[in-house]
């Protein structure tokens, strides 16, 4: 309990000082439960610059941060009741005789430390749903990571599984599956190049937007230098054949 006035007068000598008395450690309560998720959100803040995959996966699988979140919603559910009652309190004691007017001002205070921290705990929680959306964004792009990967395992075993379905059918009329017939001898030597030429074809087709982009950026590249040799060599044009004329450079 930080008190203000704690050493000068520890216990309260009125009915008023005691009202303040109550109010002011309500309030001293909230504001250490606010400090303590304060540093808490800190510490985790500079664990999650300093950590890795581990810690990320470790947060994510706690729930840390919604169960912040939920704590803070009703600190601010809390603190929202304080700020509709204290005002009430006010104007009914300052109606009283017995009421002073240094309680009075006391209590004008206290509503603007409430007032104060109400605000302190938007931001912490602000805070708190910003780290969260970054975990979130994180957590989908290794989602998003592992989807391309299967997708590329499936693009390659796909065509491969179709190519190995066909020729591994015990029905007649498919080519190089007569074991016995001499002419057919390299049947499984066709259908492995064949599987070959097929997984060639579909990774050119996955591999040609990154190779139409190099392309596309290398003569991008290319026509820049050559404008860029061109100006250079008209500059020089325009600055030797203005030496002529008195060292005026025409514009």
């Amino acid at each position: 309990m930080n008190h203000s006035e704690e050493a000068d007068n520890p216990v309260p000598k009125s009915v008023s000082n005691l009202v303040v008395h109550v109010i002011d450690t309500h309030l001293d309560h909230l504001e250490d439960v606010v400090t303590k998720l304060e540093i808490e959100l800190d510490s985790v803040e500079v664990d999650l610059d300093k950590g890795g995959f581990a810690l990320k996966k470790q947060l994510l699988d706690d729930r840390k941060f919604p169960k912040m979140h939920l704590d803070l919603q009703r600190l601010l559910q809390s603190i929202a009741h304080g700020e509709q009652v204290f005002p009430r309190v006010k104007e009914k004691c300052s109606t009283k005789d017995w009421f002073s007017s240094e309680d009075i001002n006391s209590l004008e205070e206290l509503i603007g430390r409430l007032r104060r921290l109400k605000d302190n705990v938007g931001f912490i929680s602000n805070r708190v749903t910003a780290v969260q959306a970054g975990l979130d964004s994180w957590q989908a792009e290794q989602i998003n990571r592992k989807l391309y990967c299967l997708s590329f395992l499936s693009i390659i075993f796909l065509p491969l599984s179709i190519i190995t379905g066909v020729f591994g059918m015990n029905v007649g009329g498919v080519p190089w599956t007569q074991q016995r017939d001499p002419k057919l001898k390299n049947g499984f030597r066709n259908v492995l190049l064949v599987c070959v030429a097929t997984l060639g074809l579909v990774l050119l087709c996955f591999l040609f937007p990154f190779l139409y982009s190099r392309l596309t950026a290398w003569r991008r590249r290319r026509a820049l230098k050559r404008s860029w040799s061109l100006n250079h060599r008209s500059f020089l044009k325009r600055t030797m054949g203005s030496g002529e004329r008195g060292g005026y450079l025409r514009l």
